[in-house]
């Protein structure tokens, strides 16, 4: 394949963005080879936290790469440059032609030098401990996100649905709170299978307390990079570590549900508010949803399941 250098003059984004991906955008050398295997690795809001963590093990060269929904013509055409001299692509698993751009895994991947390899690490969601939060795409407009908490609450979602203005009242006993628990470990291996993934359901299974059901925690991070490390060189013997003084993707934290905590006998840290707090932000999205009626059609649909077993389901 041949592709013409995109010149760092054109690229999207203010001075300060650029010079944060200074790699990607050209604005700084890439690491020099010294032997050790170069990675790219792309993804969503987890790709940047699980690079940190596989950097630690120093078994690896890497570079900052901006989130793959952020991408533009331009992003695609530098990323599509730095394959061509990566060894390994460490990817989310991602659709082909996603958001309009030929940014899929397998069209990622074709170009790899002829030597390249790729790992894919799996979508991480747990929702065991937070059984009311979800993630609602509009049809309409799949960026589209609540205002002030960008996650949806089932409670608040099946209000609006019945044309209520107070959250809808659940009481699962302790035994669906399990059910709700395991089935969200499952669907994470059903995920980790269809893909060819690495494993952390396993870890998962544990019941590690998440600051939101898609912003795992640094030790679960931790355990995912030892097993994409395992894959990259399983001869490797190599220590991965998160940094100390700070959760990566701490920056919001959901409510842990002190019923779900208490069925999976997990402490709940006294996490009872969103922090930082947003108060009135389930007026907020009744409002919301009052504007885009297809999101609360989307999300009834999409978490029917759910809605069913916690007593939530539509009248």
């Amino acid at each position: 394949m041949q592709v013409n250098a995109p010149s760092a003059q054109d690229a999207p984004g203010d001075s300060g963005r650029r010079r944060h991906y200074g790699v990607f955008y050209g604005l700084e050398p890439a690491p020099p080879e010294d032997g050790r295997p170069l990675l790219f690795v792309v993804g969503n809001c987890q790709a940047e936290a699980t690079r940190i963590v596989l950097a630690s093990s120093g078994a690896v060269r890497s570079f900052r790469v901006p989130p793959v929904h952020e991408w533009t013509a331009w992003d695609l055409t530098r990323a599509q440059e730095l394959l061509r001299r990566a060894d390994v692509l460490v990817t989310q698993p991602i659709r082909d032609d996603y958001r309009g751009l030929a940014c899929g895994t397998g069209q990622l991947a074709g170009w790899l030098p002829p030597t390249g390899r790729v790992v894919v690490y799996p979508v991480l969601r747990f929702d065991g401990l937070m059984p009311y939060q979800a993630i609602v795409r509009s049809p309409a407009d799949p960026s589209l996100t609540p205002p002030m908490v960008p996650y949806h609450d089932l409670r608040v979602l099946a209000a609006a649905d019945r044309g209520q203005t107070e959250p809808v009242e659940a009481r699962p006993s302790a035994a669906v709170l399990r059910t709700l628990a395991h089935m969200s470990v499952q669907q994470l291996r059903s995920r980790e299978t269809a893909h060819g993934a690495v494993e952390v359901s396993e870890h998962v299974a544990s019941w590690p307390v998440w600051h939101t059901i898609n912003h795992p925690d640094n030790a679960t991070l931790v355990q995912m990079a030892r097993r994409i490390l395992a894959r990259i060189d399983p001869a490797a013997v190599a220590t991965v570590t998160a940094p100390e003084d700070r959760e990566m993707l701490g920056g919001l934290r959901a409510p842990v549900d002190k019923q779900a905590a208490a069925a999976l006998g997990v402490e709940a840290h006294g996490r009872e508010e969103w922090d930082p707090a947003h108060p009135g932000w389930q007026a907020a999205h009744l409002d919301f949803y009052a504007a885009h009626p297809e999101v609360v059609a989307a999300g009834m649909a999409r978490h029917a399941q759910r809605l069913a077993l916690l007593g939530l389901s539509a009248g």
